[in-house]
């Protein structure tokens, strides 16, 4: 288990001074990647091997949001590595171990010089090991499917500062830009996050955005309807 300290600074609140939904996710890839830093297997290190680790599904739970100023740790880890595929676990409480958010991830291991999925290295996942699963519901698919017909709402266009080191759009900017399209005053008890295709600068998603079944849903697609990102908020 890997364990980043972090607090809510002012940055990361919203408007009922409480720390958004996407910056909790954000701490949670942060302290991923923090985790790849501390045991040598970087991006940096990675991307001179031409290979990287990409986020293709989340499954959040949100138990309480904390507010402006308090602590929180977030812990990591990886329960399993299977083929192209890494699975990895977050833990998100406080100093007094009050949990405040939990969730399953799951990464596939790329190629960047052939630009496809790779099976995992042995040093790879050797570097990481795996620990039990955290107690929560696996039973859901990572797939997640949309109800057809969701009104077109909005369009974002993929500039520069929504970029990351692999030069397409950043896992954590998808889910703050979906959140952007939530109703006001939504409060988010659960999220379900799908990674289709990559964004890339100057590419213009057209944003599909409605409610279905006591879910939320907000999608990002291309002119041809296809799917960039697919995102499922359950209320609390």
């Amino acid at each position: 288990m890997y364990t980043l300290h972090d607090r809510v600074s002012y940055s990361r609140i919203d408007v009922d001074r409480k720390i958004g939904i996407e910056s909790i996710v954000n701490a949670m890839q942060d302290t991923a990647l923090f985790h790849s830093e501390d045991i040598g297997r970087s991006a940096a290190f990675l991307a001179e091997r031409h290979r990287a680790w990409l986020v293709s599904a989340w499954h959040v739970i949100f138990v309480r949001r904390p507010e402006m100023g308090e602590y929180f740790d977030v812990h990591t880890w990886a329960y399993k590595f299977s083929g192209i595929f890494g699975q990895r676990n977050f833990l998100m409480e406080t100093p007094e171990h009050e949990v405040l958010a939990y969730a399953d991830s799951r990464w596939f291991y790329f190629d960047s010089e052939n630009m496809k999925p790779t099976r995992i290295d042995k040093e790879e996942s050797e570097g990481y090991g795996t620990e039990p699963p955290y107690d929560m519901d696996y039973s859901v698919s990572r797939k997640v499917d949309y109800p057809e017909g969701l009104p077109e709402v909005g369009s974002i266009y993929v500039n520069p500062s929504l970029l990351d080191s692999n030069g397409h759009m950043n896992n954590g900017q998808y889910i703050r830009q979906a959140a952007g399209f939530l109703p006001m005053g939504y409060d988010v008890a659960e999220l379900r996050a799908e990674y289709r295709n990559a964004a890339h600068h100057k590419d213009n998603m057209r944003v599909r955005a409605g409610e279905s079944d006591g879910m939320y849903y907000v999608v990002f697609e291309n002119d041809e309807n296809v799917p960039y990102f697919i995102s499922e908020f359950k209320a609390r």
